[in-house]
């Protein structure tokens, strides 16, 4: 259960998101959409929402209802979605999701059939916000718990202290320096990446567009298809040259494993890259899960996939927004067609974090000791 928290902090954070990222107009329409763990939340989202001018719906889904409906009615009552509830989304200007369920173990246990239906309609739900031009954003309070506290060796209390201070940075801090970022690494052409502690990378770029979550969702982004994000935020990040990666990573932050349908934790480690692709790694929690995926894979090429720098001063040790704290370098290796690159394989991407450390294009600091060169 979520502990409780003050009004005027409830009020700020909602007039940030509403405000400052979603840009939210009057006469626009606004769904919101809740679970019962984080409903304090979303009354104050709809009562600040209405103040600027917004058409509201508040839908609330009661946690213990929806496991009792699943314990008596089976797993075929899991994540249906109705016509009605696309129809109120398509309707929508702006959407807001706040994070559930919060069981996330009972959740994990599902059938796989169930967790496939899911999965289905997060595909869903992107294409109709692509579809429409969504403003959306989620937020992720209500995924925090005790069991994942636990498997991504984060304190509880730090991690929902910082879900609520990181999503109310202004984000006129970030789009300055987001900006410059984006500039050198869409139109660079070599990448190195390096540490003290040994890590020397090169990459090379493929002049792609670079993906900007800078803290706002205005109408240029709508336009480019960027209109969902996840906060609190604050990266750039681009996709890379997919046949070209030599050297090695020694990671020095938690990362992430997507495989077999699962979110697995990764410790720091070695990451050896020859040819383009993963050579050899070895890191104590996540390594033998990814060496099981790769053998049901076939031993596939895993290539490196995308290239990112982090914004935000306030994230430190978010799990999943690792990558957003200010100065850290993320690579995502594996397939990235789906963040607008060329590697189709199978469904396998981790991401590899690094604090501390340096970033150049084409010789070019942009990265130094895990701060961003200042630019006038």
């Amino acid at each position: 259960m979520l502990p409780s928290y003050p009004e005027a902090t409830q009020r700020a954070f909602a007039r940030n998101l509403l405000r400052n990222t979603l840009r939210l107009r009057r006469g626009e329409n606004v769904l919101i959409e809740t679970w019962s763990g984080t409903l304090p939340w979303a009354v104050n989202l709809d009562l600040e929402a209405r103040l600027i001018g917004a058409r509201t719906l508040l839908s609330v889904k009661d946690e213990p209802a929806y496991w009792r409906s699943i314990a008596d009615g089976g797993a075929n009552q899991f994540a249906r979605i109705g016509n009605h509830e696309w129809a109120a989304l398509s309707a929508s200007d702006a959407y807001v999701y706040l994070y559930g369920p919060e069981d996330a173990l009972r959740e994990e246990r599902l059938p796989p059939a169930a967790s496939r239906r899911a999965e289905s309609n997060n595909h869903e739900l992107m294409r109709v916000i692509q579809k429409y031009g969504i403003r959306s954003v989620r937020w992720d309070l209500g995924r925090t718990s005790a069991l994942w506290a636990r498997r991504y060796a984060v304190d509880l209390r730090s991690w929902r202290s910082e879900l609520i201070d990181a999503a109310m940075v202004d984000p006129r801090e970030m789009q300055h320096d987001a900006a410059w970022i984006a500039g050198r690494l869409e139109r660079g052409q070599e990448v190195t990446v390096s540490h003290p502690n040994g890590t020397h990378l090169a990459l090379r770029l493929a002049h792609r567009r670079a993906k900007v979550d800078d803290g706002v969702i205005d109408d240029k982004d709508v336009k480019s298809g960027n209109m969902f994000m996840i906060v609190p935020t604050g990266v750039v990040s681009v996709t890379v040259n997919e046949l070209f990666a030599e050297g090695r990573v020694i990671s020095n932050a938690p990362g992430v494993l997507f495989a077999d349908e699962r979110e697995i934790p990764i410790s720091p480690g070695r990451w050896s890259f020859k040819g383009g692709a993963l050579e050899s790694f070895a890191c104590p929690k996540g390594g033998r899960q990814l060496r099981r995926a790769l053998g049901h894979l076939g031993n596939p090429r895993v290539p490196a996939g995308q290239l990112s720098v982090g914004l935000n001063s306030r994230i430190s040790s978010i799990p999943l927004l690792f990558d957003q704290t200010r100065g850290a370098i993320t690579l995502e290796m594996g397939r990235n067609a789906q963040m607008g690159g060329r590697s189709r394989g199978p469904r396998l991407m981790a991401y590899l974090g690094l604090t501390g450390g340096n970033l150049e294009v084409d010789g070019e600091p942009i990265v130094q000791g895990g701060r961003i060169v200042a630019r006038a």
